[in-house]
């Protein structure tokens, strides 16, 4: 079993390199989404066109 836990005894060089390893990935994932969150187009609701009702006398025209 100490064998096995000997794979995480590292050095303090390796500990530096790991963490950062670590901190670029998160740094990478965080502009990543960031950047997704971004590219959404947004739709304006003031852009469409707004269709009135028709009034009580127009529809009975139709009718």
């Amino acid at each position: 079993m100490k064998r096995l836990l000997r794979i995480f005894e590292v050095s303090k060089n390796e500990q530096r390199v790991v963490l950062i390893v670590m901190l670029a990935l998160v740094a990478i994932a965080f502009v990543g989404y960031a950047r997704r969150g971004h590219h959404r187009p947004v739709q304006q609701i003031s852009a469409r066109e707004p269709k009135a009702s028709p009034s009580p006398v127009e529809t009975e025209d139709q009718q």
